[in-house]
């Protein structure tokens, strides 16, 4: 059914009579603005590390061997006091020592229910079946995680940042996704979801 002018009016002079605050929600709805979002991207040269590790799958054990890791990390947000999703020097630095607590390591998996991991005061003892690792404790990194594949890595230094940023009161972030690139085109990424936004900076429209 279609209203001429006359049902316009009547209409809206009913609405006006029944909402008391009408002109107020009007005046609410005019001023809607619109919450803008922002995406910073990180991915350096010295953002890698070169470590060893094994991946049980299958129901066998592939041989020791190492990667030369890369990682790339995406923050997206609204803009802070100061104009930024994320300062990128303290960003880079994070990332920097994330990284550098991995590398020339071997990343050890303690939630891989195939695995035998019993250690002393020098070493860890590693079986899966026939297979039995010796490692020195000094060079190993271990991960609370259920294998080292390049999925969990990402997942485990996407933790990681999150509880770094956090100390950092960076509450205006909205999301992280994190890549670990294990060789050139083969890369997993993590992204993951925050729920502690601040301050808006709106912009109207």
């Amino acid at each position: 059914m279609r209203l001429g002018w006359r049902g316009i009016v009547s209409a809206r002079f009913a609405i006006t009579n029944t909402i008391p605050n009408y002109q107020l929600l009007i005046t609410i709805i005019g001023r809607i603005s619109v919450m803008a979002s922002y995406k910073v991207h990180v991915t350096k040269d010295n953002l890698v590390f070169c470590s060893g590790h094994f991946i049980t799958f299958e129901g066998q054990c592939e041989p020791l061997h190492g990667h030369n890791y890369r990682t790339a990390v995406t923050l997206e947000g609204i803009l802070d006091e100061n104009e930024y999703v994320f300062n990128f020097v303290t960003l880079k630095k994070v990332m920097k020592a994330l990284c550098d607590k991995l590398d020339h390591r071997l990343l050890l998996p303690t939630q891989n229910p195939l695995l035998d991991i019993q250690s002393d005061a020098a070493s860890y003892t590693v079986r899966y079946k026939h297979k039995t690792y010796v490692f020195p404790k000094e060079d190993v990194v271990q991960l609370p995680i259920a294998n080292t594949t390049a999925e969990n890595l990402a997942t485990w230094l996407c933790g990681e940042l999150e509880a770094q940023l956090k100390d950092k009161g960076a509450a205006n972030l909205t999301a992280i996704e994190m890549e670990v690139e294990e060789t050139f085109g083969q890369s997993a990424i993590c992204r993951k979801e925050l729920h502690h936004l601040g301050p808006a900076k709106e912009s109207s429209l």
